[in-house]
C-alpha cells in the first residue's frame, strides 16, 4: 500500500457514534485475523463500523500488574469478498514503547485477513501512563485511536462534536 492510498482512508468520512462496551473475549468469537485471540484475560468491543467500508475492533488484556496489560486498536477495511484489510493496528503495552501505530504502507506483502507483522512501526508521542484495566483509561486510548485515524467521534446529530 502507498502512503497515499492509506491517507485516503484516514480522510475518508468514518465515525464512531458512542464509545464502545467490552465484554470477554471468546476464541473464535471474531472473523479472522482475529479469531485466535481470547481467554479470560481478553476483553473486546467486536467490530464496529464507522463507515460503509471501514470498521474499527478495540480489544485490551488484563494483567495481574500494569506491565502484563495491554491495549490495542485495529482500523479495518471490508472488502468485496468478506474478507478484512488491515490499516492500521494501534498497540499500548505500558511495559515497553508507549502508544505505536504499524501501518502497511510501504511494503508488497499481503496483509489480507492478517495482522501486520514486519509492518512499519511509528511511535506516538503520549504524555501519561495508561492503565488499561481502567475504563477512562481505555476511552482516552480510544479517543487517540480516533484522532490518529480520522474518526469522528458522537452522533451526528450531536451540536456539540
Amino acid at each position: 500500500m502507498k502512503s497515499r492510498d492509506l491517507a485516503g482512508h484516514k480522510t475518508a468520512l468514518k465515525r464512531l457514534p458512542h464509545m464502545p462496551s467490552f465484554k470477554q473475549l471468546k476464541r473464535g468469537k471474531l472473523p479472522r485475523p482475529f479469531h485466535k485471540i481470547g481467554g479470560p484475560r481478553y476483553f473486546a468491543t467486536g467490530l464496529i463500523p464507522v463507515s460503509h467500508s471501514h470498521s474499527v475492533l478495540f480489544i485490551w488484556g488484563d494483567g495481574e500488574i500494569l506491565t502484563d496489560t495491554k491495549f490495542y486498536g485495529y482500523l479495518l477495511c471490508g472488502l468485496p469478498n468478506g474478507s478484512w484489510s488491515p490499516l492500521l493496528e494501534f498497540h499500548w503495552h505500558p511495559s515497553h514503547k508507549g502508544i505505536h501505530i504499524k501501518v502497511p504502507c510501504n511494503t508488497n506483502l499481503d496483509y489480507t485477513n492478517r495482522l501486520l507483522p514486519g509492518a512499519p512501526e511509528l511511535a506516538l508521542k503520549s504524555t501519561r501512563t495508561f492503565d488499561p484495566r481502567i475504563p477512562s483509561d481505555r476511552s482516552h486510548l480510544i479517543t487517540v485511536f480516533c484522532k490518529a485515524t480520522g474518526i469522528t467521534l458522537g452522533r451526528a446529530d450531536d451540536l456539540w462534536n
